[in-house]
């Protein structure tokens, strides 16, 4: 999870770099707009995939505890409404990104005016920060589920 911390925000850091390099035009490490964006999409991309893996990964293990333990509760249907919240932003997102990156190639060859690819760069810019937010709220709540699912294996050793 700490990983997942350091790549939302290795990710929004390197996604300002990319809108504010787009804007000023000036180069990073001597790599123009269109490479550092590359690179900032490609991390980006990771880091989200990451993300979803852990969600996946660790509902599946809360998934197993409660049925080899045999505990009666509805601590999984709480994983899936975190997922059910996440998992549709943050693929929108994953798709706006990837869109406005390959509209980066639109603006330059004149399909595209500079303005649609800017727009669309802020508002998936914008609601990728509204996801850090969910995101963290989703950790909150898996670590909360954990440490209940944990509390209740105690409860059940200490009665058998």
């Amino acid at each position: 999870m700490i990983i997942c911390y350091v790549c939302m925000f290795f990710s929004i850091i390197l996604l300002s770099l990319t809108g504010m390099q787009g804007y000023f035009n000036f180069y990073i490490m001597n790599a123009s707009y269109q490479e550092f964006a590359l690179f900032s999409t490609t991390f980006y991309m990771f880091s989200q995939t990451l993300i979803m893996f852990y969600f996946i990964g660790s509902g599946t293990a809360i998934k197993k505890e409660i049925a080899q333990n045999e505990i009666k509760t509805s601590l999984y249907e709480k994983i899936k409404k975190t997922k059910m919240i996440l998992f549709p932003h943050l693929t929108l997102n994953m798709f706006l990104i990837g869109t406005a990156f390959i509209l980066i190639g639109a603006v330059d060859t004149g399909s595209v005016s500079k303005l649609v690819q800017s727009s669309l760069f802020i508002i998936s810019y914008l609601h990728f920060i509204y996801i850090i937010m969910i995101q963290h709220t989703g950790f909150k709540e898996n670590i909360d589920i954990i440490i209940e699912l944990a509390d209740m294996n105690n409860v059940n050793s200490l009665v058998n």
